[in-house]
């Protein structure tokens, strides 16, 4: 049975949040332009491709006639540039309504008992670990939040008798949801993920991290540091939207949706595909297992009502039955044309020399 946006949130909840973050980003940008106008200091930097790290690139339609959007000229990722600072992203998480808005969210999904999609990440990380060697299976969750995430994967894994095995942190850059932390137990700790592992002597063996890396002002300097923090055998395993997807190759990143879209400044920096995710993960050392497009709610994100698009396409979408947007959503899972993509990057083994 198709998934419905309703799992994840309200729709009411998603338009409300969606609203803020594109109020929220033109008042952070306006912000920090008049201060970069005002005076010597640089709060918005030109960057290389972060994905295949290529200088040349061409202008896209800026994000709300502010942020500028960048097509790489040599993998065609496209990226925000110029990238905002890690100041004016740490402002921006700790400061604005949005992110408060989201975290609330987060921990109403933390009281339900069941959620079809953090239930099916959860197995597949679990899945991983019960295959590790060893006693001891360190976690990690990059851009944790509150710990909700953390703390389903720890009640799931005392069902199945393996949570002796674990051992969970996670890290998180917003001090408020920190604070915030639905389970006391568990090893939280406020720091952007780039200060936490340039200082972090702790070795995991499995990372895992979900819509964090469009956020990232370089993603791949963060893929090599968490590669160097992954024991030899283990894993990293992660979600994001997907650029390639038929929502965003029909609908621009200007239009308002009910979910973040793949170029959402200062927030979504980065726009991940099915492309792109090799050439990363390659550059930065790890093997790609695999890359998945698991579809949840592409055909409610295309048949809702967007005054600003006129499409026969998305029309006629709307006018179909269950079943059959049942057979377009798996047909669109099928083809990777997904909204979003779970990846899981292996880090090699070194041969010993005979």
């Amino acid at each position: 049975m198709r998934r419905k946006l309703s799992e994840s949130r309200t729709y009411q909840e998603a338009h409300d949040i969606g609203e803020q973050r594109i109020l929220d980003g033109i008042a952070v940008y306006d912000k920090y332009a008049l201060k970069e106008r005002g005076g010597v200091k640089k709060y918005f930097v030109q960057r290389n491709c972060p994905f295949c790290g290529a200088k040349a690139y061409k202008e896209e339609e800026k994000f709300q006639n502010r942020w500028g959007v960048a097509r790489c000229m040599r993998c065609h990722s496209l990226y925000v540039n110029p990238c905002p600072t890690q100041e004016v992203l740490d402002d921006y998480y700790n400061n604005y309504k949005c992110n408060t808005m989201l975290e609330d969210i987060y921990a109403k999904r933390a009281e339900k008992k069941e959620n079809a999609i953090l239930d099916t990440r959860v197995e597949t990380i679990l899945a991983f670990a019960k295959k590790m060697p060893g006693e001891e299976i360190a976690i990690l969750d990059v851009g944790c939040s509150n710990g909700s995430f953390l703390a389903r994967i720890k009640s799931r894994a005392e069902q199945i008798g393996i949570h002796k095995r674990l051992s969970l942190f996670g890290v998180d850059v917003n001090e408020n949801a920190i604070i915030r932390k639905v389970d006391p137990t568990l090893n939280l700790i406020c720091s952007s993920v780039e200060s936490f592992l340039e200082e972090t002597q702790l070795r995991f063996d499995i990372v895992w991290h979900s819509e964090l890396v469009e956020h990232l002002i370089d993603p791949y300097f963060v893929f090599t540091r968490l590669n160097k923090v992954i024991r030899e055998g283990g894993a990293m395993i992660f979600t994001t939207p997907n650029d390639y997807s038929l929502e965003m190759e029909n609908l621009s990143y200007n239009i308002p949706r009910p979910l973040a879209c793949n170029i959402l400044p200062p927030m979504h920096l980065n726009a991940f595909s099915t492309l792109n995710v090799p050439i990363i993960a390659l550059r930065s050392g790890f093997c790609v297992e695999s890359i998945q497009t698991p579809g949840n709610f592409d055909v409610e994100l295309l048949e809702m009502d967007i005054e600003e698009v006129k499409s026969d396409f998305l029309n006629r979408i709307k006018q179909l039955g269950e079943e059959d947007k049942e057979f377009i959503q798996n047909v669109i899972v099928a083809s990777h044309g997904s909204s979003h993509l779970q990846c899981v990057l292996t880090k090699p083994i070194k041969e010993k020399d005979v």
